[in-house]
């Protein structure tokens, strides 16, 4: 197994920065430095359909969406070291800052969040040094997966790192906080799983080849598929559905009541189901329809990772798992190639129409508001 890759509790970002054949050591106490990213929408110029896919991504979103700049205020007033937290915070949805030190999120590129530039010039990921583990080279040279590329408008390298390494994607998916406890363990989980032996790294699934063109029409293409660059993960249902299968199993009915088994099985997904934070959580639901299209007599069974504070009370936000997370609860989830067979007995009403089993993913990221999603759904009709 490959080391695994944490943040510890110091919250001080110290930056190796490699720009043009210079080396850049960039403190907390600097000031910040003169732009050396371009926009996205420089790149968009002759990309125009990868620009297009990684637009409709949550990286493009990862510092001005509402749900984080909500959970970096409450992060922040929450705490004494307020500076401290901000930087920990930005720099992993706004990376570009590791550069600039616009931890204030005030520049234009500061916030077009995991942007084109940022990634495409990262010339290696070093984990022993999990606050600062990007090697950065802004510049000419733009970085990624094809070996011939040719540009006019800038200096191409073939990068092993961007084709098929976790490496890239770790220094933000895997996360340990002051306390010693995995907030994210995406990385972990999937190094731990059946996947790295068979050479499935986090791009297969989550930047699968599709059909499109590397550069515009009029300019040499050099191929006809491209990466999806809109990442598409939990926020995605067809992401989620294409790694989860939901059946029934065993049916047996009484007069007043149904004895029902339904398999749930991690057939896809690389990692625990769901991932990521632990506001996000998977929901079994069984009931019965009786015309309506509601579900009478829900029952549920919940998959989720549960993160406690230290007198052992179960967090519910963003900024508490990050900065109050102690121990880890209960760990319901879903693991790789895992089917987990749920009994359930479902109260029948006279007019019930079908026995039906849902799949839903939650994301309670704003406990006030959380947002269910359906993933999938079976019927058993009655009569049938």
């Amino acid at each position: 197994m490959k080391p695994i890759v944490t943040r510890r509790g110091s919250l001080a970002v110290l930056v190796l920065v490699v720009v043009t054949g210079a080396v850049w050591t960039r403190s907390d106490a600097a000031s910040p430095v003169a732009e050396p990213y371009s926009s996205a929408r420089d790149c968009a110029r002759c990309h125009q359909t990868i620009h297009k896919y990684w637009s409709e991504s949550e990286h493009s979103r990862s510092a001005t969406s509402p749900s984080f700049r909500a959970a970096l205020d409450a992060a922040v007033e929450g705490t004494p070291d307020r500076s401290a937290v901000q930087r920990n915070c930005v720099w992993c949805h706004a990376p570009t800052a590791l550069v600039t030190g616009d931890y204030s999120l005030q520049r234009p590129i500061t916030r077009e969040g995991v942007s084109c530039d940022f990634c495409h010039t990262v010339a290696d990921v070093d984990l022993s040094r999990p606050d600062h583990p990007f090697e950065l080279q802004p510049g000419k040279v733009k970085r990624g997966p094809l070996e011939y590329a040719k540009s006019p408008y800038h200096e191409t390298a073939y990068s092993a790192l961007h084709k098929a390494s976790p490496l890239i994607c770790i220094a933000c998916h895997e996360y340990k906080n002051a306390g010693g406890v995995k907030v994210l363990s995406t990385y972990s989980e999937w190094a731990s799983g059946p996947y790295p032996v068979r050479g499935q790294t986090c791009q297969e699934c989550h930047m699968p080849l599709v059909p499109g063109n590397t550069v515009s029409e009029g300019l040499e293409s050099t191929q006809r598929r491209i990466n999806l660059h809109r990442l598409v993960g939990g926020s995605a249902a067809s992401r989620v559905r294409g790694g989860l299968d939901l059946r029934f199993g065993s049916l047996a009915l009484g007069a007043a009541s149904a004895e029902v088994e339904v398999v749930v099985a991690n057939t896809g997904v690389g990692h625990a189901a769901p991932g990521g934070l632990s506001s996000k959580s998977l929901v079994l639901a069984v009931g019965v329809d009786t015309g309506s299209g509601e579900l009478i007599h829900r029952l549920e069974k919940v998959y989720r990772r549960e993160l406690k504070d230290s007198d052992g009370h179960a967090l519910v936000t963003i900024p508490d798992f990050f900065l109050k997370a102690a121990s880890v609860g209960e760990d319901t989830r879903i693991k790789q190639k895992e089917s987990r067979n749920e009994h359930f007995t479902v109260p029948l009403p006279e007019n019930w129409k079908a026995i039906v089993a849902r799949l839903e993913y939650r994301d309670a990221s704003d406990p006030k508001s959380p947002k269910t999603t359906l993933i999938s759904e079976q019927r058993r009709e009655r009569g049938r």
